[in-house]
């Protein structure tokens, strides 16, 4: 713009100088108002070439910017609902979980005893004994939380250590086995110490008795 202002003030005064150098003639300043006519237009002409791709330069920019703002938006919106989502579904799984915990303790789970345990009242070595659960016994249990989990065996209901208690059926039956051979292995070490202490005893009463008998004979004066 400043350019443009330039020239034509500089056409203006060319215009002037040949105006005075040309006399009062009517046909020079005829000539010299056409010229600067002419220059002025031009000169706008000029400016209008020149602003106009500027101005669409700027309406390029700005709705490119418009357009880049309108997908930000719409990003953020999607990244919105997407945490949305997430955080439904992340709460429905967690209720579906306590859901799940709630119905369990109501209901209760089968375990198996891989131990023979004391069913007691209360959660504690302490209280009160309500039963007796053998190794390998089938029991429903409510509650697992802490070391004596809620049972329920042969229609009484208590609280037995959780630790001699599992799901696996297996398990439990093997701590069975186990527990039969060392029963029978132990039956069988306390019958040989009985049939030991039995000889033992036998071989003490044959010596009492022998001595018994040589001291008679000696007595008689068999001996002698």
């Amino acid at each position: 713009m400043k350019k443009i202002r330039n020239t034509i003030i500089t056409v203006l005064a060319l215009s002037l100088v040949l105006g005075g150098c040309s006399g009062t003639g009517s046909g020079a300043a005829e000539t010299t108002a056409a010229q600067t006519t002419a220059a002025v237009t031009e000169a706008q002409t000029e400016a209008a070439e020149t602003e106009a791709p500027a101005e669409t330069e700027a309406a390029e920019t700005t709705a490119a910017a418009e357009e880049t703002a309108a997908a930000a938006e719409e990003t953020t919106v999607a990244e919105e609902t997407t945490v949305a989502v997430e955080e439904s579904t992340a709460a429905a799984a967690e209720e579906t979980t306590a859901a799940a915990a709630e119905t369990q303790a109501a209901e209760g789970k089968t375990m198996y005893s891989t131990w023979g345990l004391a069913m007691r009242k209360e959660a504690s070595k302490d209280s009160e004994k309500v039963g007796s659960i053998p190794v390998n016994s089938e029991l429903t249990v409510f509650n697992t939380d802490g070391e004596y989990y809620e049972v329920e065996f042969d229609g009484v209901r208590g609280y037995a250590l959780g630790k001699y208690l599992t799901e696996d059926a297996e398990e439990a039956k093997a701590a069975y086995e186990e527990s039969v051979a060392q029963e029978k292995a132990e039956k069988k070490s306390s019958s040989g110490s009985s049939s030991k202490s039995s000889g033992k005893s036998t071989k003490k009463k044959s010596a009492d008795k022998k001595k018994k008998n040589d001291k008679e004979c000696l007595n008689g004066g068999i001996l002698n």
